[in-house]
Protein backbone atom coordinates (compact mmCIF):
# COMPACT_ATOMS: atom_id res chain seq x y z
CA UNK A 1 0.00 0.00 0.00
CA UNK A 2 1.30 3.39 -0.75
CA UNK A 3 2.70 5.78 1.93
CA UNK A 4 0.34 8.50 1.43
CA UNK A 5 -2.74 6.54 1.51
CA UNK A 6 -1.65 4.66 4.86
CA UNK A 7 -1.01 8.79 5.90
CA UNK A 8 -4.69 9.18 5.01
CA UNK A 9 -6.46 6.16 6.77
CA UNK A 10 -4.18 7.26 10.75
CA UNK A 11 -7.09 8.35 12.55
CA UNK A 12 -5.24 12.02 13.51
CA UNK A 13 -4.96 12.79 10.27
CA UNK A 14 -9.23 11.48 9.28
CA UNK A 15 -9.73 13.83 12.52
CA UNK A 16 -7.61 16.75 10.76
CA UNK A 17 -9.53 16.34 7.84
CA UNK A 18 -12.67 16.55 9.60
CA UNK A 19 -12.36 19.91 11.60
CA UNK A 20 -10.57 21.52 8.14
CA UNK A 21 -13.67 20.21 5.93
CA UNK A 22 -14.92 24.17 5.45
CA UNK A 23 -11.14 25.34 5.15
CA UNK A 24 -9.19 26.94 2.48
CA UNK A 25 -7.10 24.70 1.48
CA UNK A 26 -4.66 27.39 -0.38
CA UNK A 27 -4.62 29.25 2.81
CA UNK A 28 -3.39 25.70 4.64
CA UNK A 29 -1.38 24.94 2.26
CA UNK A 30 0.42 28.04 2.65
CA UNK A 31 1.13 26.82 6.44
CA UNK A 32 0.77 23.36 6.55
CA UNK A 33 0.55 22.35 10.29
CA UNK A 34 3.45 19.53 11.29
CA UNK A 35 0.38 17.27 11.49
CA UNK A 36 0.07 16.98 8.26
CA UNK A 37 3.27 18.32 6.93
CA UNK A 38 4.42 14.79 5.67
CA UNK A 39 1.70 14.78 2.91
CA UNK A 40 0.00 18.03 3.18
CA UNK A 41 -1.15 18.39 -0.73
CA UNK A 42 -2.72 15.18 -0.44
CA UNK A 43 -4.76 15.74 2.76
CA UNK A 44 -5.25 19.18 1.21
CA UNK A 45 -6.66 16.85 -1.96
CA UNK A 46 -9.07 15.06 0.39
CA UNK A 47 -10.62 17.99 1.62
CA UNK A 48 -11.10 19.98 -1.69
CA UNK A 49 -12.58 16.63 -3.41
CA UNK A 50 -15.00 16.48 -0.04
CA UNK A 51 -16.30 19.76 -0.53
CA UNK A 52 -17.06 19.52 -4.42
CA UNK A 53 -18.87 15.71 -3.32
CA UNK A 54 -21.30 17.81 -0.60
CA UNK A 55 -23.84 18.26 -2.65
CA UNK A 56 -24.02 15.28 -5.11
CA UNK A 57 -22.87 12.41 -2.90
CA UNK A 58 -23.50 14.01 0.77
CA UNK A 59 -23.35 10.06 1.85
CA UNK A 60 -19.50 9.71 0.77
CA UNK A 61 -18.58 13.30 1.75
CA UNK A 62 -19.54 12.43 5.15
CA UNK A 63 -18.17 9.04 5.97
CA UNK A 64 -14.36 9.95 6.76
CA UNK A 65 -13.36 6.42 6.35
CA UNK A 66 -13.50 6.58 2.42
CA UNK A 67 -10.26 8.13 1.00
CA UNK A 68 -11.55 10.50 -2.32
CA UNK A 69 -9.50 10.68 -5.55
CA UNK A 70 -8.50 13.96 -7.12
CA UNK A 71 -11.12 16.47 -7.11
CA UNK A 72 -11.36 16.33 -10.70
CA UNK A 73 -12.82 12.76 -10.76
CA UNK A 74 -15.17 13.81 -8.43
CA UNK A 75 -16.31 16.45 -10.87
CA UNK A 76 -17.01 13.70 -13.13
CA UNK A 77 -19.09 11.39 -10.90
CA UNK A 78 -22.75 10.63 -10.99
CA UNK A 79 -24.57 12.21 -7.99
CA UNK A 80 -26.13 10.16 -6.08
CA UNK A 81 -29.68 11.22 -7.92
CA UNK A 82 -28.48 10.50 -11.27
CA UNK A 83 -26.75 7.09 -10.26
CA UNK A 84 -30.14 6.43 -8.66
CA UNK A 85 -31.63 6.70 -11.75
CA UNK A 86 -29.44 4.26 -13.80
CA UNK A 87 -30.15 1.65 -11.18
CA UNK A 88 -33.67 2.06 -12.92
CA UNK A 89 -32.48 1.35 -16.06
CA UNK A 90 -29.93 -1.58 -15.87
CA UNK A 91 -29.57 -5.21 -14.29
CA UNK A 92 -28.08 -8.33 -15.35
CA UNK A 93 -26.29 -10.66 -14.47
CA UNK A 94 -22.54 -9.27 -15.19
CA UNK A 95 -21.62 -5.87 -14.70
CA UNK A 96 -18.54 -4.34 -16.36
CA UNK A 97 -17.40 -0.94 -15.52
CA UNK A 98 -15.06 -0.17 -18.56
CA UNK A 99 -13.98 3.43 -16.74
CA UNK A 100 -14.09 3.00 -13.35
CA UNK A 101 -12.77 6.32 -11.92
CA UNK A 102 -13.69 6.98 -8.61
CA UNK A 103 -16.06 4.29 -7.84
CA UNK A 104 -19.21 5.88 -7.12
CA UNK A 105 -21.50 4.42 -10.27
CA UNK A 106 -19.81 0.86 -9.98
CA UNK A 107 -20.58 0.76 -6.46
CA UNK A 108 -24.23 1.75 -7.07
CA UNK A 109 -24.97 0.05 -10.63
CA UNK A 110 -23.47 -3.44 -8.30
CA UNK A 111 -26.60 -3.61 -6.52
CA UNK A 112 -28.72 -3.95 -9.55
CA UNK A 113 -26.47 -7.23 -11.10
CA UNK A 114 -24.86 -10.65 -9.62
CA UNK A 115 -21.40 -9.49 -10.12
CA UNK A 116 -19.36 -6.94 -11.06
CA UNK A 117 -16.01 -6.02 -12.25
CA UNK A 118 -14.27 -2.47 -12.17
CA UNK A 119 -11.94 -1.50 -14.76
CA UNK A 120 -9.33 1.23 -14.00
CA UNK A 121 -5.83 2.54 -16.05
CA UNK A 122 -4.84 4.31 -13.10
CA UNK A 123 -3.48 2.75 -10.30
CA UNK A 124 -4.00 5.11 -7.49
CA UNK A 125 -7.51 5.37 -8.63
CA UNK A 126 -7.39 1.62 -8.19
CA UNK A 127 -5.73 1.49 -5.06
CA UNK A 128 -8.09 3.85 -3.69
CA UNK A 129 -11.10 1.94 -4.74
CA UNK A 130 -9.76 -1.20 -3.60
CA UNK A 131 -9.58 0.66 -0.26
CA UNK A 132 -13.13 1.56 -0.48
CA UNK A 133 -14.56 -1.38 -0.87
CA UNK A 134 -12.98 -2.58 2.19
CA UNK A 135 -14.54 0.03 3.91
CA UNK A 136 -17.90 -0.54 2.36
CA UNK A 137 -17.35 -4.31 2.77
CA UNK A 138 -17.99 -4.52 -0.98
CA UNK A 139 -16.66 -7.49 -3.07
CA UNK A 140 -16.32 -6.27 -6.41
CA UNK A 141 -13.49 -7.65 -9.27
CA UNK A 142 -10.79 -5.13 -9.58
CA UNK A 143 -8.91 -4.60 -12.83
CA UNK A 144 -6.26 -2.39 -13.39
CA UNK A 145 -6.44 -1.99 -17.51
CA UNK A 146 -7.57 0.34 -19.97
CA UNK A 147 -10.89 0.19 -21.61
CA UNK A 148 -9.59 -1.37 -24.76
CA UNK A 149 -6.93 -3.93 -23.24
CA UNK A 150 -9.55 -5.32 -20.64
CA UNK A 151 -12.02 -6.28 -24.14
CA UNK A 152 -8.93 -7.51 -25.89
CA UNK A 153 -7.64 -9.85 -23.04
CA UNK A 154 -11.28 -11.05 -21.92
CA UNK A 155 -12.58 -13.69 -24.22
CA UNK A 156 -14.70 -15.56 -22.56
CA UNK A 157 -17.42 -12.04 -22.14
CA UNK A 158 -20.37 -12.46 -23.87
CA UNK A 159 -23.98 -11.10 -24.32
CA UNK A 160 -24.71 -11.66 -20.30
CA UNK A 161 -22.17 -8.86 -19.80
CA UNK A 162 -23.44 -5.59 -19.46
CA UNK A 163 -20.83 -2.59 -20.09
CA UNK A 164 -21.12 0.39 -18.68
CA UNK A 165 -18.86 3.34 -19.81
CA UNK A 166 -18.06 7.20 -18.19
CA UNK A 167 -15.28 8.89 -20.81
CA UNK A 168 -13.08 10.98 -19.78
CA UNK A 169 -13.94 14.52 -21.06
CA UNK A 170 -10.78 15.99 -20.60
CA UNK A 171 -7.33 16.23 -22.31
CA UNK A 172 -4.17 15.41 -21.19
CA UNK A 173 -3.91 19.01 -20.63
CA UNK A 174 -6.89 18.86 -18.13
CA UNK A 175 -9.31 20.92 -20.82
CA UNK A 176 -12.66 19.85 -21.33
CA UNK A 177 -13.82 18.08 -24.46
CA UNK A 178 -17.32 17.52 -25.72
CA UNK A 179 -16.57 15.38 -29.17
CA UNK A 180 -16.96 11.63 -28.37
CA UNK A 181 -13.59 11.39 -30.41
CA UNK A 182 -11.85 13.27 -27.69
CA UNK A 183 -12.97 11.44 -24.76
CA UNK A 184 -11.34 8.80 -23.05
CA UNK A 185 -11.95 6.17 -24.40
CA UNK A 186 -12.78 6.81 -27.59
CA UNK A 187 -16.19 5.01 -28.00
CA UNK A 188 -16.76 5.09 -31.49
CA UNK A 189 -13.52 3.39 -32.35
CA UNK A 190 -14.79 1.01 -29.34
CA UNK A 191 -17.40 -0.07 -30.81
CA UNK A 192 -15.30 -2.54 -32.89
CA UNK A 193 -14.41 -4.39 -29.59
CA UNK A 194 -17.86 -3.78 -27.93
CA UNK A 195 -20.17 -5.33 -31.23
CA UNK A 196 -17.43 -8.55 -31.12
CA UNK A 197 -19.08 -9.51 -27.55
CA UNK A 198 -22.55 -8.29 -28.40
CA UNK A 199 -23.58 -7.64 -25.29
CA UNK A 200 -25.51 -4.13 -23.71
CA UNK A 201 -24.00 -0.92 -23.56
CA UNK A 202 -24.68 2.40 -21.12
CA UNK A 203 -22.44 5.48 -22.34
CA UNK A 204 -22.72 8.51 -20.02
CA UNK A 205 -21.85 11.78 -21.74
CA UNK A 206 -21.95 15.08 -21.41
CA UNK A 207 -24.95 17.14 -21.30
CA UNK A 208 -23.41 19.92 -23.79
CA UNK A 209 -23.44 16.67 -26.47
CA UNK A 210 -25.04 16.92 -29.63
CA UNK A 211 -27.65 14.41 -29.90
CA UNK A 212 -28.61 13.90 -33.50
CA UNK A 213 -25.18 13.50 -34.18
CA UNK A 214 -24.06 10.94 -31.75
CA UNK A 215 -26.89 9.18 -33.04
CA UNK A 216 -24.60 9.49 -37.28
CA UNK A 217 -21.82 8.01 -34.70
CA UNK A 218 -22.83 5.34 -32.76
CA UNK A 219 -24.56 2.31 -34.17
CA UNK A 220 -27.32 0.16 -32.62
CA UNK A 221 -28.37 2.99 -30.00
CA UNK A 222 -31.83 1.78 -28.13
CA UNK A 223 -32.66 4.51 -26.19
CA UNK A 224 -31.24 7.89 -25.40
CA UNK A 225 -31.88 9.62 -21.90
CA UNK A 226 -31.55 13.09 -21.00
CA UNK A 227 -31.66 13.44 -17.01
CA UNK A 228 -31.85 16.80 -15.51
CA UNK A 229 -31.86 17.42 -12.00
CA UNK A 230 -34.21 19.83 -10.24
CA UNK A 231 -34.37 21.25 -14.26
CA UNK A 232 -30.50 21.45 -14.68
CA UNK A 233 -29.20 18.92 -17.44
CA UNK A 234 -26.52 17.07 -15.66
CA UNK A 235 -25.83 13.92 -18.64
CA UNK A 236 -27.36 12.20 -21.30
CA UNK A 237 -26.65 8.62 -21.36
CA UNK A 238 -27.25 6.33 -24.45
CA UNK A 239 -28.23 2.74 -24.36
CA UNK A 240 -27.02 0.39 -27.08
CA UNK A 241 -28.19 -2.93 -27.46
CA UNK A 242 -26.56 -5.05 -30.81
CA UNK A 243 -29.73 -7.48 -31.38
CA UNK A 244 -31.44 -4.13 -32.64
CA UNK A 245 -31.30 -1.81 -34.86
CA UNK A 246 -34.50 0.17 -34.84
CA UNK A 247 -34.52 4.04 -34.61
CA UNK A 248 -34.11 5.00 -30.69
CA UNK A 249 -36.01 6.35 -28.23
CA UNK A 250 -35.54 9.83 -26.75
CA UNK A 251 -36.45 9.74 -22.83
CA UNK A 252 -36.61 13.24 -21.45
CA UNK A 253 -36.49 13.00 -17.47
CA UNK A 254 -36.28 15.87 -15.17
CA UNK A 255 -35.57 14.67 -11.56
CA UNK A 256 -37.80 16.34 -9.14
CA UNK A 257 -40.13 15.63 -6.13
CA UNK A 258 -42.81 14.87 -8.31
CA UNK A 259 -40.68 13.62 -10.81
CA UNK A 260 -41.38 14.69 -15.06
CA UNK A 261 -41.06 12.61 -18.08
CA UNK A 262 -41.87 12.41 -21.99
CA UNK A 263 -40.97 10.08 -24.42
CA UNK A 264 -40.39 10.56 -28.09
CA UNK A 265 -38.88 10.17 -31.60
CA UNK A 266 -36.99 12.21 -33.75
CA UNK A 267 -39.34 11.02 -36.74
CA UNK A 268 -42.29 12.14 -34.95
CA UNK A 269 -40.52 15.68 -33.83
CA UNK A 270 -40.03 16.12 -37.52
CA UNK A 271 -43.02 14.98 -39.12
CA UNK A 272 -45.54 17.49 -36.27
CA UNK A 273 -46.12 20.50 -36.37
CA UNK A 274 -47.06 22.64 -33.15
CA UNK A 275 -49.72 25.21 -33.22
CA UNK A 276 -49.16 29.43 -32.82
CA UNK A 277 -51.37 31.00 -30.69
CA UNK A 278 -51.60 34.55 -28.79
CA UNK A 279 -51.03 34.14 -25.12
CA UNK A 280 -54.08 32.55 -23.07
CA UNK A 281 -54.14 31.85 -19.53
CA UNK A 282 -51.53 30.20 -18.80
CA UNK A 283 -48.13 30.21 -19.89
CA UNK A 284 -46.06 26.73 -20.40
CA UNK A 285 -42.20 26.32 -20.19
CA UNK A 286 -40.40 22.60 -20.87
CA UNK A 287 -37.93 21.07 -18.34
CA UNK A 288 -34.51 21.59 -19.70
CA UNK A 289 -34.02 17.44 -20.72
CA UNK A 290 -36.80 18.39 -23.25
CA UNK A 291 -35.28 21.65 -24.63
CA UNK A 292 -31.82 19.93 -24.54
CA UNK A 293 -33.48 17.07 -26.29
CA UNK A 294 -35.21 19.43 -29.11
CA UNK A 295 -39.05 17.95 -28.52
CA UNK A 296 -40.48 21.35 -29.73
CA UNK A 297 -42.91 20.34 -31.50
CA UNK A 298 -43.83 16.68 -29.94
CA UNK A 299 -44.48 18.14 -26.71
CA UNK A 300 -47.33 20.69 -27.97
CA UNK A 301 -48.87 17.97 -30.51
CA UNK A 302 -48.94 15.33 -26.64
CA UNK A 303 -50.19 17.77 -24.49
CA UNK A 304 -52.58 19.73 -26.84
CA UNK A 305 -50.69 23.43 -26.28
CA UNK A 306 -49.70 25.84 -28.50
CA UNK A 307 -46.68 27.70 -29.03
CA UNK A 308 -46.16 31.59 -28.42
CA UNK A 309 -43.58 31.91 -31.89
CA UNK A 310 -42.18 29.11 -34.17
CA UNK A 311 -39.02 30.07 -32.19
CA UNK A 312 -40.08 30.86 -28.80
CA UNK A 313 -39.85 27.54 -26.89
CA UNK A 314 -42.45 28.69 -24.33
CA UNK A 315 -46.14 27.55 -24.94
CA UNK A 316 -50.21 28.43 -23.82
CA UNK A 317 -53.02 27.17 -22.29
CA UNK A 318 -56.43 28.24 -21.79
CA UNK A 319 -56.71 25.53 -19.11
CA UNK A 320 -54.22 24.11 -16.36
CA UNK A 321 -51.92 20.93 -18.02
CA UNK A 322 -51.79 18.29 -15.51
CA UNK A 323 -48.10 16.12 -15.27
CA UNK A 324 -46.41 19.07 -18.07
CA UNK A 325 -42.82 18.67 -18.04
CA UNK A 326 -42.19 21.78 -16.71
CA UNK A 327 -42.78 25.25 -15.88
CA UNK A 328 -46.23 26.26 -15.60
CA UNK A 329 -47.32 30.30 -15.11
CA UNK A 330 -50.50 31.97 -14.92
CA UNK A 331 -50.77 35.22 -16.63
CA UNK A 332 -51.39 37.93 -14.38
CA UNK A 333 -50.99 41.35 -16.70
CA UNK A 334 -50.57 40.93 -19.97
CA UNK A 335 -49.99 44.90 -20.65
CA UNK A 336 -46.61 45.55 -19.19
CA UNK A 337 -44.99 48.98 -18.88
CA UNK A 338 -42.66 50.46 -16.44
CA UNK A 339 -45.27 51.14 -14.02
CA UNK A 340 -46.38 47.74 -13.54
CA UNK A 341 -43.01 46.21 -13.26
CA UNK A 342 -42.74 48.44 -10.42
CA UNK A 343 -46.43 47.43 -8.78
CA UNK A 344 -45.54 43.78 -9.06
CA UNK A 345 -41.75 43.80 -7.74
CA UNK A 346 -41.80 44.00 -4.39
CA UNK A 347 -38.84 46.41 -3.30
CA UNK A 348 -37.29 45.55 -6.37
CA UNK A 349 -37.70 42.23 -6.92
CA UNK A 350 -38.86 39.97 -9.29
CA UNK A 351 -37.82 37.03 -11.18
CA UNK A 352 -36.78 37.91 -14.71
CA UNK A 353 -36.62 35.37 -17.95
CA UNK A 354 -36.49 34.99 -21.41
CA UNK A 355 -37.50 33.42 -24.22
CA UNK A 356 -36.38 34.25 -28.26
CA UNK A 357 -36.34 38.00 -27.03
CA UNK A 358 -33.75 40.87 -27.91
CA UNK A 359 -32.73 41.40 -24.52
CA UNK A 360 -30.99 39.05 -21.51
CA UNK A 361 -32.84 38.52 -17.97
CA UNK A 362 -29.64 40.58 -17.00
CA UNK A 363 -30.41 43.69 -19.41
CA UNK A 364 -34.09 43.46 -18.50
CA UNK A 365 -33.01 43.71 -14.81
CA UNK A 366 -30.96 46.54 -15.38
CA UNK A 367 -33.58 48.25 -17.30
CA UNK A 368 -35.92 48.03 -14.57
CA UNK A 369 -34.11 48.28 -11.72
CA UNK A 370 -35.08 44.92 -10.78
CA UNK A 371 -33.34 41.69 -8.65
CA UNK A 372 -34.47 37.96 -8.83
CA UNK A 373 -36.84 37.26 -6.17
CA UNK A 374 -40.31 37.38 -4.87
CA UNK A 375 -43.49 35.56 -6.00
CA UNK A 376 -43.80 37.08 -9.64
CA UNK A 377 -42.11 36.78 -13.00
CA UNK A 378 -41.61 38.70 -15.55
CA UNK A 379 -41.08 36.70 -18.88
CA UNK A 380 -39.97 38.30 -22.30
CA UNK A 381 -40.01 36.59 -25.63
CA UNK A 382 -41.52 37.14 -29.34
CA UNK A 383 -44.90 36.71 -29.87
CA UNK A 384 -46.40 34.80 -32.78
CA UNK A 385 -46.77 38.59 -34.73
CA UNK A 386 -42.72 38.64 -34.24
CA UNK A 387 -43.53 41.45 -31.94
CA UNK A 388 -41.69 41.73 -28.95
CA UNK A 389 -43.76 41.14 -25.66
CA UNK A 390 -43.73 41.32 -21.48
CA UNK A 391 -45.54 39.02 -19.18
CA UNK A 392 -46.22 39.15 -15.52
CA UNK A 393 -46.70 36.24 -14.28
CA UNK A 394 -47.04 33.91 -11.24
CA UNK A 395 -45.91 30.07 -10.84
CA UNK A 396 -48.64 27.45 -10.87
CA UNK A 397 -46.90 24.38 -8.40
CA UNK A 398 -43.65 25.07 -7.53
CA UNK A 399 -43.35 21.76 -5.89
CA UNK A 400 -43.35 19.98 -9.28
CA UNK A 401 -40.12 22.00 -10.08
Amino acid sequence: MSEWLKFLQKAETKDFIQTHINSDINKLLLNPPSVITPFAKEVAAQIKARQKAKRKLDDWASNFDLVFPPPISVEQASSKQTAEYKKSILSGKHLVDLTGGMGADTLALSEQFESTTYVEKQEDLVEIFKHNCDVLDKSINIQCATAESYLDQNHRLDRSFFFYLDPARRDEEKNKVFNLEDCSPNIVELQTQLKRIGGNVLVKLSPFLDIKLTLKKIDHIKEVHVVSVKNECKEVLILIDYSIDDEPEIRTINLTEAGQSFNFKFSEENTSQATLSTVKKYILEPNASILKAGAFNQAAVHYKVEKLHAHTHLYTSETLIPNWPGRVFEVIQAKVDKNTIAEFSKNGYINVMTRNYPMSPADLKKKYKVKDGGEFFLIGFIDMSKKNNLLITKKVNPAND
